[in-house]
């Protein structure tokens, strides 16, 4: 964990709901994200944007379950912060099992419903190769006077950089409040890449005139004339289309990029979904997918 370097990936992330335990859960819409791990912290920003956002929370619709230190942060606690209190390990076919418990007041984790918040212990376990000591599985366990969830991360070895580091492949979270809905969000984490970054410091006349020129802003989207615009869509988005997502459309002989902003799912088959043009909207319910040259018609929102 002290030798993982800063890093992005791309997660997607499907939630799901259900009424109760008796029922199955059901796809409620889905989401990508780009999440980067930099200096102890996780980020937000959506596919193609150049800043990340400090908060899952400030990027997603209202409706729906949201998590974060499933990627890095549980880990960090578990065992860089020295938090954890760990059980004597076991080992079976292959695999070492370390049971592990980190207190409320160290655990720096919440869990929040309607009702409220409350600090949340975390406990669980972990699988690790026992040739190599590598992390297979974490599942980790919370129960507050709010509800209770349980999560399980796989975890796989992968590029990153020059090096090859064990990062997360997959997590299931399941929450079961005291009351109301329950939810089940599923993560996939892929396209890892090395997160850098780097400045130049000039003194002096002679050494600014030396300096190279900045690089020149990338050239905003481009905004269509007028309140509304009529438009069609270039490609088709898919069947396994998400809010987040990038599309473009042509109106008049010129291309213009825009985004899902919002989906939910209707019934079996059918999706409410929202596209986004700059600061012009459509709304459609629609099913999956939606062909290339389908006519969209955007206004103000």
């Amino acid at each position: 964990m002290t030798q993982l370097p800063d890093y992005t990936c791309r997660v997607t992330i499907e939630r799901a709901e259900r009424r109760s335990s008796r029922g199955a859960f059901q796809l409620t819409d889905r989401l990508r994200l780009e999440v980067v791990f930099s200096g102890g912290e996780e980020l937000y920003a959506w596919p193609g944007t150049e800043r990340f956002e400090r908060s899952i929370t400030e990027l997603l619709p209202a409706h729906g379950m949201v998590s974060d230190g499933s990627y890095a942060l549980h880990l960090r606690t578990i065992f860089v912060r020295n938090a954890a209190i760990f059980d004597p390990p076991r080992t079976s076919s292959g695999h070492i099992e370390l049971a592990f418990h980190v207190p409320a007041v160290r655990s720096g984790y919440a869990m929040s419903t309607p009702e409220g918040s409350a600090p949340a212990a975390l406990s669980g376990t972990l699988w690790l190769d026992e040739a190599n000591l590598d992390l297979q599985k974490m599942e980790v366990h919370v129960e507050t006077r709010l509800g209770r969830s349980v999560e399980t991360t796989t975890y796989a070895r992968e590029r990153i950089g020059d090096g090859e580091f064990v990062a997360p492949h997959s997590t299931e979270l399941i929450m079961l409040p005291s009351q109301g809905v329950q939810a089940r969000n599923y993560s996939e984490f892929r396209e890892y890449h090395r997160f850098t970054g780097n400045s130049t410091v000039n003194y002096g006349e002679s050494d600014l005139r030396r300096a190279t020129p900045a690089t020149k802003a990338p050239t905003p989207p481009k905004t269509p004339p007028g309140r509304e615009f009529t438009a069609s869509l270039d490609l088709a988005i898919g069947e396994d289309a998400a809010i987040g997502d990038l599309f473009t459309v042509t109106s008049g002989g010129a291309k213009y990029t825009g985004r899902i902003t919002d989906m939910r799912r209707i019934g079996r088959d059918q999706w409410n979904i929202e596209l986004s043009v700059a600061d012009r909207v459509t709304r459609k319910t629609v099913r999956l997918p939606i062909p290339a040259g389908t006519g969209l018609r955007f206004g103000a929102r």
